[in-house]
Formats: structure tokens, sequence, C-alpha cells
């Protein structure tokens, strides 16, 4: 088993992507691991809950490379329900052949219903993709006033559904309105070392490092 990512239902659970099995699966309150649903032959990657309390999940398949997409290469995200059924699939842009992704890591959805995705494009860089819930592509984000290449590895909605993104590269979290605009650099890199996970609770964040140390901050705007 090799767990990939996870979230925290309003019920208590927490599913998880399971890589090497392919599958989600599931620990319940009282501590039980079960398999809910198999994804062969697809790979799952990020997952988080709904905003109707199912699953939003991004996949890739296993045979073509990581970064240079194929055209049997698979990078999706579906919204299904607990017990796997599709609700929608989200692969390609409103004309059925501009892909949405290159490898999409992550994944979150604001109470608006907006959903976006960490979508990396290269091994150390990316972007984020910002859509509606029916597969509208809103805007893409890329990074602002960088010295090096913008590289996403965790992204978050706030009750004001701005956005907060890590980037490992730049030791920096970005701010962003809930229409993509950059509004300020959370940290300065002197508080900031290769961040890669987020966490908000209600005024508290929680940030994660590369290194295995975890910080909290309070959260203002």
């Amino acid at each position: 088993m090799v767990p990939y990512d996870m979230c925290v239902t309003s019920t208590g659970d927490v599913y998880f992507t399971d890589f090497s099995n392919k599958s989600i699966r599931c620990l319940s309150l009282s501590g039980s691991v079960s398999t809910v649903i198999s994804t062969d032959p697809l790979v799952p990657l990020g997952i988080c809950q709904s905003v109707d309390s199912e699953l939003l999940v991004t996949f890739r398949d296993k045979e073509s490379d990581d970064y240079k997409l194929e055209s049997h290469s698979r990078r999706l995200m579906r919204h299904i329900t607990v017990t796997g059924d599709v609700i929608h699939k989200y692969e390609y842009q409103e004309d059925g052949q501009t892909r949405l992704f290159t490898l999409p890591y992550r994944v979150t959805q604001n109470k608006n219903s907006d959903i976006c995705v960490v979508n990396r494009t290269i091994a150390n860089a990316g972007e984020l993709v910002i859509m509606s819930l029916t597969g509208r592509l809103k805007f893409i984000y890329s990074g602002q006033n960088l010295k090096k290449k913008f590289c996403p590895t965790a992204v978050l909605y706030e009750s004001l559904c701005n956005i907060l993104v890590t980037d490992l590269n730049n030791n920096q979290i970005h701010l962003l309105s809930s229409n993509g605009e950059f509004l300020k650099f959370l940290l300065t890199q002197n508080e900031e070392n290769h961040p890669v996970r987020l966490s908000l609770y209600k005024s508290m964040l929680w940030v994660g490092h590369w290194e295995g140390l975890v910080k909290v901050f309070k959260y203002r705007l």
C-alpha cells in the first residue's frame, strides 16, 4: 500500500488514494481500513471531499511518460460518489480535444463549487487549473514575480474562497483571489523553507515542509 493523498470528510472518515493498488481506501473512525473503490487501470492521485459530500479524485495512466503525453495517455479528474459511481468526468476543455491536465497532482473545491487542480507540467514546475463545476476552464495561474519556476505542491480555499498555494521552488505561499488574481505572498523566505503541504482550521494555518517540519501560523488577510 502506498498512500498518495488523503482527505477527512464531514463524517470523520479518512479517504485516501492508494497509488500501488490503484484504489481508493477508507480509514473509518473505528480504525479499520477498507478498499471502497477500485480505479484499475487508472492510478488515483489527488483527492478531496466535494461540496455535495462526495469525492473529487485525479487520475493518470501508468503506460505513458509523466510529462510527455501521447494520444492514448489518460490524465483526468472525476467527481464520484463514495461508492465509485461517476457523476462527472473532466479530461478535456470545451472543444473536446484540448487536454485540461498534464499531471493532475492535487485538487480542492470551494463553497461556490469552483475546482482548483495543481497541474504539474514538468518535473519541477506546474500551474493551477481553475474550472467551474461543469468543467469550463476559468483561468490558469502560473506564478507571479518569481525568481524560479512556479512549483505548486498543495492548494486550498479559505472561507472567502481565496486560494492558498505552496510554491516549493520559491519557498513561498501564494495568496490568490477567487478569480485567480495574485494578491500577495503570505510569508517571507525567512519564514518558509520548501513548503509542500497546507491545512487551514479556523484561523490556524498548518504548513508541512519537505524536511519533515510542520509550522503553525495565525492566518489573517
